[in-house]
């Protein structure tokens, strides 16, 4: 496609690049030169801003790991995030090279923090950062409801919305007016770049708690909820239409696992699907998968027994083949996640080389398909 433009140019004895050859050439940059681009033309502006452009990045780049080491300094009560980017998430080797890509440093109100990451983009308590960029934003304060909630008790899920090509922020803040009943929790939403920079009050008539922190899938923000009914279930909301819906029922079986004392749950993209990974107890290496259907009870689609090591948490189906990819709840010194080949049943550890002076950091966070991210974080 590029010759062609290109001997169109020469054909029409023209000096402007035409528009689809301007398309591929960005496409094929590395991030940070697509963001400095930006700066060039309101045309570029427009061009690395657009829909299709984003779309065809995240199509035309490889998946792969993003690393984010956390070190927390308690006596300044601030929080640095150094971000690395792996060479290739299909990578048979025992090691994987990674990239430096950015450090970031805020202060960190809570003392525990959700990692979202979606789109390239990444939420860490109040901030929003760009890895490859290093930019960032800070959410805005939560609008007051009333003397009675509780702002720091709130929870949050990080969204990307494909169709408008949003990011999104939904937060919910119980009120603890000494109501029995759900009815009165507050919804908020903060849409990224919008102006004014503010949260908007959103209603939802489906009272219900939270159990869990949340996954996005494809415009969907999905959570473990329970309603003022007392029916646990899969929780969905629409960051396009922001509208709540039940999508799935919990099993009785699923439930007991949930509540098992001192184990892990996480949710995960499962072929497209929801699923949860649970590991009731960290001092027993097994994990159980339940799959959720749209209208549906979960179904339990396999176990995992004789896990190579503790402590891990499953992140995602990585292939059409079924290969699962854990990784550790937490780590301070050795940086790695674990292969396992279904068809084979083998189990392989892959290391992340990482280039870093200190050998100790208070935490760590694994997220798998990183793709970069051309957008600006900066309020328009």
């Amino acid at each position: 496609m590029i010759r062609r433009s290109l001997r169109l140019c020469n054909k029409r004895r023209t000096y402007v690049v035409p528009l689809d050859l301007q398309i591929e050439i960005l496409s094929r940059l590395p991030s940070k030169s697509v963001v400095r681009f930006m700066l060039v033309s309101k045309s570029w502006q427009e061009i690395i801003s657009s829909k299709s452009f984003i779309r065809l990045r995240s199509l035309t780049q490889p998946l792969r790991f993003l690393l984010a080491l956390h070190d927390r300094d308690n006596q300044t009560g601030r929080l640095s995030c150094s971000f690395f980017s792996s060479s290739s998430l299909s990578s048979s080797s025992p090691l994987i090279s990674t990239t430096f890509l950015s450090r970031i440093t805020f202060p960190l109100r809570r003392a525990s923090y959700p990692s979202y990451y979606v789109n390239g983009l990444i939420n860490v308590g109040e901030i929003i950062c760009n890895p490859c960029t290093g930019k960032t934003i800070s959410l805005p304060k939560l609008v007051k409801t009333t003397a009675t909630s509780k702002p720091r008790l709130a929870r949050r899920f990080f969204g990307y919305d494909p169709v408008n090509n949003q990011y999104k922020v939904l937060c919910i803040t119980p009120d603890l007016a000494g109501h029995a009943t759900l009815e009165f929790n507050h919804y908020q939403i903060f849409t990224l770049g919008a102006k004014p920079k503010t949260w908007r009050f959103i209603d939802c008539g489906i009272p219900h708690g939270i159990w869990c922190n949340g996954l996005c899938i494809d415009g969907f923000v999905y959570y473990i909820a329970s309603t003022d009914v007392g029916m646990m279930c899969l929780m969905r909301f629409d960051l396009n239409s922001e509208k709540f819906n039940i999508y799935a029922r919990v099993s009785e079986e699923m439930k007991a696992l949930y509540f098992h004392h001192n184990g892990s749950r996480t949710l995960i993209n499962y072929h497209g699907k929801v699923a949860i990974a649970i590991q009731p107890s960290h001092s027993v290496p097994s994990i159980d998968l339940f799959v959720f259907e749209a209208g549906k009870q979960d179904y339990k689609e396999k176990s995992f027994y004789n896990l190579p090591q503790l402590h891990l948490r499953m992140k995602c189906v990585s292939n059409h083949m079924g290969d699962i990819i854990f990784a550790p709840s937490c780590s301070r010194s050795e940086f790695s996640v674990i292969h396992h080949d279904v068809k084979g049943a083998i189990f392989t550890k892959m290391k992340l080389e990482v280039d870093v002076k200190q050998d100790w950091f208070s935490d760590s966070s694994c997220f798998v398909g990183y793709v970069e991210s051309p957008m600006l974080i900066k309020a328009r």
